[in-house]
């Protein structure tokens, strides 16, 4: 019985990839196990199933870029995984949830910034909202967490302003009019350096200012493109180098703010010129020796920080349309796993090292439009937003939970 699933999940992996010689050979040799009558998989719908489930399960590392057990992307798995639904809010919000983060000191809130132009602070544990700040005047399209235990708050909105919170007070600390268009992304280096970036082709950095550094300060604006919207930014581990990119640009913007020297490095395998997709969203590695560059062609390539060596190509099998809005991501803390919104109600969690997906998270009725895998070390919670406008948060389970989850 087992042998004959195992021929027709087979049989039918050829089928699909139109490899017809090989299929011939293999109904030569499998003879009367090719052959219906034992009601075996007498159900296609649960041979779609089991194959579904053996090409998601089945992905393993090309031999060429093999990792050695040491290797960050091969940090041991502690068997967890922020993968069952714990809860649903659907009072934060009553338009669609653009982006959501943990923050707060310990993480105990969920920010999330709307089409209302609201940023909702939730509680992490009861769910419950505790406050709304309404000092944007445009969609809230980003938000950004105070790292190492910082209570402050960036967002940027769709009309190029950026602000900075106290999630604890509620205090408006910081107010700037950085871009002329809108302001896509912020990301933090450390508790004293934030940066921001827009379509109108600029990164805006921040800086804590004032002889308690209570106070932030505009450091600089770096031009990258005249003709193109900065997509993502994101900082370096190791020194104050920051990484952006360009859409409809074959190559990832480096800037490190020491020197002021900007370099540029191509993501083409030839380094040639050839734009054949576009960076949408940035997400570095924990250990900084990785970079996930997620594009508009349902792909998310790991590369060396600072190289166009590809390490991992990570490719979804979900087909998003024109419409969809950019994917974003965001790495387990131990980085061994990668969470991937990419246009579509689910998100998917993928073993980078193994270049496997090894679940999903299911549960929204509409697109996901923003991620947060919690930043604490040994947390095991992802907070999401969705155009069905809730967010929800997801609490620890194994792969085995993750792959059983995404066919219920």
């Amino acid at each position: 019985s087992n042998t004959r699933e195992a021929v027709a999940i087979v049989a039918a992996l050829l089928r699909e990839h139109g490899m017809r010689a090989t299929l011939a050979a293999l109904e030569k040799e499998a003879g009367s196990l090719m052959q219906e009558g034992d009601g075996t998989i007498s159900d296609a719908a649960d041979l779609a199933l089991k194959l579904r489930a053996l090409k998601l399960g089945s992905k393993v590392a090309p031999a060429h870029s093999d990792l050695g057990e040491s290797d960050p992307l091969m940090a041991p798995y502690g068997g967890k995984l922020a993968v069952v639904l714990e809860q649903t809010v659907s009072s934060a919000h009553p338009a669609n949830v653009l982006c959501v983060a943990f923050c707060g000191a310990s993480r105990e809130f969920l920010a999330s910034g709307g089409a209302d132009k609201l940023i909702a602070l939730t509680s992490a544990t009861s769910g419950e909202v505790e406050h709304r700040l309404s000092d944007h005047t445009a969609p809230v399209l980003a938000v950004a967490p105070q790292p190492d235990g910082g209570t402050l708050l960036a967002s940027a909105a769709m009309d190029g302003r950026v602000l900075l919170h106290d999630v604890n007070t509620h205090e408006l600390v910081g107010e700037w009019t950085a871009h002329k268009k809108y302001a896509l992304c912020a990301s933090w280096r450390d508790r004293e350096t934030f940066a921001t970036c827009s379509s109108d082709g600029t990164v805006a950095a921040f800086r804590a200012g004032g002889e308690a550094g209570s106070s932030f300060v505009k450091a600089f604006d770096l031009p990258l493109s005249r003709e193109h919207g900065v997509t993502s930014v994101a900082w370096g581990v190791n020194g104050p180098v920051l990484v952006a990119s360009v859409q409809e640009s074959h190559t990832l913007k480096y800037y490190d703010c020491a020197t002021e020297r900007l370099w540029a490095v191509s993501m083409n395998e030839r380094d040639d010129d050839f734009i054949c997709f576009s960076a949408m969203h940035i997400a570095v590695h924990p250990s900084g020796k990785y970079l996930a560059v997620a594009t508009d062609k349902q792909k998310t390539i790991i590369f060396e920080w600072g190289s166009r060596t590809r390490v991992r190509t990570l490719v979804s099998e979900f087909k998003a349309d024109d419409f969809a809005p950019a994917p974003r991501q965001s790495w387990d803390p131990s980085g061994r796993h990668l969470y991937v919104a990419a246009g579509e109600a689910a998100v998917a969690v993928w073993d980078v090292g193994m270049e496997r997906q090894v679940g999903q998270l299911v549960g929204h009725s509409a697109i996901v439009r923003g991620l947060h895998a919690c930043d604490q070390h040994g947390s095991h919670k992802v907070a999401t937003c969705s155009f069905d406008k809730t967010v929800r948060t997801w609490g620890e389970g194994s792969e085995n939970t993750a792959a059983a989850l995404q066919w219920a």
